[in-house]
């Protein structure tokens, strides 16, 4: 089966690297981890070009908006999340008990600020953004929104989940210097390739990121995962870092796809910044999804959301993968329209082809 449904990537980390660190850290396998993760936190703030101290470990980005609510929940009274976006940011907020405000992104897929400033102003928040956005796919208006809610709501907490920045060439990084409510989260399951891993990071201003740390189970990551995720961030502030080979085979494959994609009658393909596409198909996405699974690819639609019903989002594979799920989509297609569904209005790639303007800082 053909795995298209969960934003991974295509190919595994250099064999080298991960038997090198494992090899390493073998002999101490008896001994509880450092608890700290101090080399882990110094390799990733100097990939990140942060402070160690901003710096906090999880296991995965899941962990570190987990910790986040965690941490907050007695400073903040309302969690703003802001659909169609990563569903794990209202489900930990449910978990913790506490209430979720959504702020829908408009029709172009971007923030309404006017209607996010406004949901904050009277509560203190945590808003949580997605930039680039899974599952669109493009970046939002990070710096405008920040320092909108600094004016309007200077109480607000805001996360940017920043799991795809590396395809976008862009980060609110720097903001975090003038806005000390910022938190970032990142993940090592995307350009690195180590989804299977579970390793992520929270970046924060010192006293922010000392609150998280608190809220930190004991032992949160093991040893082998601290010992690869190190040597994979030591790799990657080296000369030739595997990092910018996965970026730049990912950004060919995604324009590949798109094309593919504007070839099939009534497929829209949105512009993407990350390793994964959205699309409009002309027939119900669940369906759709149904029948390519029976062609052997997996993809995700979202039959719960109406706005994304016809919809489906597809990683970036493989050139090879990205050929034979253009042929499953053709196929199914083909049998929707021999079923006697109709198509609704659809753009071409082409037309909407203009990328947005994804610099945050």
């Amino acid at each position: 089966m053909l795995r298209l449904h969960l934003n991974e990537c295509p190919s595994p980390p250099p064999e080298d690297l991960v038997r090198r660190a494992l090899s390493e850290e073998a002999p101490s396998l008896n001994r509880y981890p450092d608890q700290a993760s101090a080399r882990l936190r110094e390799r990733y703030a100097a990939y990140a070009t942060a402070r160690p101290e901003q710096v906090v470990p999880t296991s995965g980005g899941d962990e570190a908006i987990d910790l986040t609510i965690l941490a907050l929940r007695s400073t903040v009274e309302q969690v703003v999340v802001q659909p169609p976006t990563f569903t794990e940011y209202a489900r930990a907020a449910k978990v913790a008990g506490l209430p979720v405000t959504e702020v829908p992104l408009n029709e172009a897929w971007a923030m309404d600020l006017d209607r996010l400033t406004e949901a904050a102003r009277h509560r203190p928040s945590l808003v949580f953004i997605c930039s680039p956005n899974n599952p669109t796919g493009g970046a939002l208006q990070v710096a405008e929104a920040l320092d909108r809610l600094a004016a309007a709501a200077p109480r607000t907490f805001v996360v940017v989940d920043e799991a795809y920045w590396e395809f976008a060439g862009a980060t609110a990084l720097p903001l975090l210097e003038s806005h000390p409510n910022l938190i970032l989260i990142r993940t090592m399951s995307k350009a690195f390739c180590l989804a299977g891993l579970r390793l992520g990071f929270a970046i924060a201003h010192p006293d922010v990121a000392a609150r998280l740390d608190t809220a930190r189970m004991l032992f949160n990551l093991g040893a082998l995962t601290a010992a690869v995720g190190a040597a994979a961030l030591r790799d990657a502030v080296g000369e030739t870092p595997y990092v910018r080979e996965v970026v730049r085979s990912v950004a060919a494959g995604r324009e590949r796809l798109a094309e593919g994609l504007a070839s099939l009658p009534g497929v829209h393909p949105y512009p993407s910044l990350t390793n994964f596409i959205l699309c409009r198909a002309p027939v119900p996405g669940p369906g759709l999804a149904r029948a390519m699974r029976q062609r052997g690819v997996l993809v995700r639609a979202y039959p719960k959301d109406p706005r994304l019903d016809h919809h489906l989002r597809i990683t970036v594979g493989a050139p090879a993968a990205i050929d034979r799920c253009l042929v499953a989509l053709r196929e199914s297609l083909a049998e929707a329209d021999r079923a006697g569904r109709t198509a609704p209005p659809s753009t071409t790639y082409r037309e909407g082809k203009r990328r947005p303007d994804h610099k945050m800082a």
